[in-house]
């Protein structure tokens, strides 16, 4: 009863913090866009703005999340052989 009583106050302030946010604005940063379309061509040379971003400015981003799921991967990967070796 507890555990319950603590996920729906989790929930409920998730909820109240998120329908806050939405309500300023704090998720709409025009500036940045802006900026991403306005530069992207010139300072990336592709005409598709999403690819732009993707393999420019976020590049460093997309490798280092690869690595950490091949390490995550690995990691089950291990840890499953490893039970599949225990004797019960």
């Amino acid at each position: 009863m507890r555990r319950l009583v603590s996920v729906v106050l989790v929930v409920f302030f998730a909820f109240l913090m998120m329908s806050r946010f939405l309500e300023s604005g704090f998720f709409v940063n025009e500036l940045s866009s802006n900026y991403y379309i306005f530069n992207s061509y010139t300072e990336v040379g592709s005409k598709n703005i999403v690819t732009g971003i993707y393999l420019d400015y976020r590049l460093l981003d997309s490798i280092f999340e690869a690595g950490i799921l091949l390490v995550s991967v690995a990691g089950v990967i291990f840890m499953s052989k490893k039970d599949e070796n225990v004797k019960r």
